[in-house]
Formats: structure tokens, C-alpha cells, sequence
């Protein structure tokens, strides 16, 4: 009977070993989770993105019948939401929800900043949201053809609004700005709400904002709606023409929102919470509030998500660097 040497029990002891922690590891996959998931989110909360991860949180609740709580860190441009995710042990445990921006335009806005896209494994978007372009009423344009006519014939005199610096509504006209030759002047504000309520007083005449946040106004006549801003017609405004039909190639406004972990998620791990995702957002309650809210489910391979990720950075760098713009 032949016997191993002391050599070979070496490697056939580092081979069981090796295979006991890979066992185990599926065997934690298999489970997971067994305990409560933190949700991060990295605005606070009220917003759409906070409402989205708690609507996502809820979903996941019911598939897993674990807790899963959402958590908003604020401030310093995403930082501090990120770094607690990126200093989680990759297991599932720890999740961050966002918008694009963290990834796509901050950046390049940002100096310094203390993480990038390969600390995190993009796990799938949840929706994207469906910007549109706002005028105010007293305006009295109907088309956008009309806004950049009356623009060019006051050059500097428009004001437009945007939910703060570096932001989809800021870019987004800045954007539109260089494509048209029109000059109007930036105010920023701080949140979406507090810019629909600067065009509704008259101290900005244009804003790029969520279709859902301006409709109430323009149903009372407040404000009027002059183009979708995605490359086709929404499914909720369909009568309404896109920026590209209107006559200006290319130009499209997204924004949109997605489920991160940390790097090196196993991804087994990563399967089974894409799974659950996929579950939470064709809930009832989800497809109601998307519908609502005029957000579109996004699907997309995990591939295709780091494309959209690559593709919109790239979009916004080559804006934020046509502008100069940075933020400390």
C-alpha cells in the first residue's frame, strides 16, 4: 500500500483545505442572506433616489424575508456613502443605491476623490427617470425651436434653473447651450423642488427636470412642457417630441439609478441579489410607482451595465471638460 511523504500530505492538506473554503463559500452563497442587509444611499432621504431604494429595500424584504435597511449617508459629494460601502467585507451585506452621477460625472467634476468604479461591483439598474424640458408660461414658447430662437434674440438675459452644480439638469442645458449657440444664465439650487419652485416664481425661465416633478404645474398652466429629452418618445408622453425630433441631433438628457457593492463580490452572491432585484422591481407595487413617477424599469447583463456606466462617463466628462468645470 503506497503512502503519501510528508510532502504530499502538504498539498493533499492544502487541497482539502482549498476545497472546504470553496464549499463553504457556495454554501454561503446558497444561504444568503441570513441576517440584515444594509442598503446604503447616498442623498438623504425624501428624494427619488432614496424613495427608489426604499422601494427596492421593500421588495428584497419580501423575496429574502430578511431585513433590509436603508441607511442615507450624506454629503461630501457621495464620499462618505461610499466609503463605508468599499470598507464592507464583500459579502452581500452591504449594498449602496444611486443615481448615475457618483460615477459619471463626479468624476470628472471632483478633484481627489476618494473612490472610483473599480472599488465597487455594479450589481443592475433599478429605472431611469425621464427628463424633460420646463418653460415658464409667461415664456410663450410651445417648441424648443421657439425657446432657442427667442434665446439667440436675447442673449444672456434667460435665466435657467438646475437642481445644483454638476447635476443632469445642469450639464443637460449646458449640453444644449453649446449644440444651439444660445447663451442663458445658470442658477443653481439645491434639490429639484426648490428649482420647479424658481421657475414658478419667474427667476428662471428654462428648466431640465423629472416629468413627473413638472406635470402638476403644467396641468394648471403654470408651466409648459416644449420636449422629452431621451433619444425616443416616452411611454408616458407619447404626444410629446423629443429634443432630436425638434431638430438638434444627439442631444439627449438621462439620468438613472442602480444597486452597487463592493469589489470583489463573489458572484454567486452578486447572482442571487441581482435575482432578488429583478423580483423587487416587477412587483406590483414597483410597476405602480414607476408608472407614477414616469421612471422606466432599465434591465440590462451585468456587462451591458458596466457599458451604460462607461459610456455615460465619457458623455459627461467630454462636457464637464468642455466647460472647466470642477468642484473641491
Amino acid at each position: 500500500m503506497r503512502t503519501l511523504n510528508k510532502a504530499g500530505r502538504g498539498v493533499a492538506a492544502a487541497v482539502a483545505i482549498a476545497f472546504l473554503i470553496a464549499s463553504l463559500a457556495a454554501v454561503a452563497a446558497e444561504e444568503f442572506p441570513t441576517r440584515n442587509v444594509r442598503l446604503i444611499v447616498n442623498v438623504a432621504a425624501g428624494g427619488l433616489t432614496d424613495t427608489l431604494a426604499r422601494l427596492v429595500a421593500k421588495g428584497l424584504n419580501t423575496k429574502w424575508e430578511q431585513p433590509v435597511i436603508v441607511e442615507n449617508l450624506v454629503g461630501a459629494n457621495s464620499t462618505i456613502a461610499a466609503a463605508a460601502v468599499i470598507r464592507s467585507k464583500p459579502d452581500g451585506y452591504t449594498l449602496m443605491a444611486t443615481a448615475d452621477a457618483p460615477f459619471t460625472s463626479l468624476p470628472h467634476l471632483v478633484r481627489n476623490l476618494n473612490y472610483k468604479l473599480a472599488d465597487f461591483t455594479p450589481i443592475g439598474p433599478i429605472c431611469q427617470a425621464v427628463p424633460v424640458l420646463a418653460v415658464k408660461a409667461s415664456l410663450h414658447v410651445k417648441t424648443l425651436p421657439e425657446l432657442i430662437a427667442l434665446a439667440k434674440s436675447k442673449p444672456g438675459v434667460l435665466n435657467y434653473g438646475s437642481q445644483g452644480i454638476g447635476t443632469f439638469g445642469h450639464l443637460g442645458t449646458e449640453d444644449l447651450k453649446r449644440r444651439t449657440g444660445i447663451d442663458m444664465v445658470h442658477i443653481p439650487y439645491r434639490g429639484g423642488a426648490p428649482a420647479i419652485e424658481g421657475l414658478l416664481r419667474g427667476d428662471v425661465s428654462v428648466l431640465i427636470i423629472n416629468s413627473s416633478n413638472i406635470a402638476p404645474y403644467e396641468r394648471t398652466g403654470q408651466v409648459t412642457v416644449i420636449a422629452a429629452l431621451g433619444k425616443h418618445r416616452s411611454s408616458f408622453r407619447p404626444d410629446l417630441a423629443t429634443a432630436i425630433e425638434q431638430g438638434i441631433p444627439g442631444y439627449s438628457v438621462s439620468t438613472w439609478f442602480g444597486i452597487f457593492g463592493p469589489a470583489e463580490l463573489p458572484a454567486d452572491v452578486t447572482k442571487k441579489i441581482r435575482s432578488g432585484l429583478g423580483a423587487a422591481l416587477e412587483s406590483d407595487r414597483a410597476v405602480d410607482y414607476f408608472k407614477n413617477n414616469s421612471c422606466e424599469r432599465m434591465q440590462a447583463t451585468p456587462e451591458q451595465f458596466k457599458e451604460l456606466i462607461a459610456e455615460d462617463a465619457k458623455h459627461w466628462g467630454e462636457i464637464i471638460g468642455t466647460l472647466g468645470l470642477k468642484l473641491e
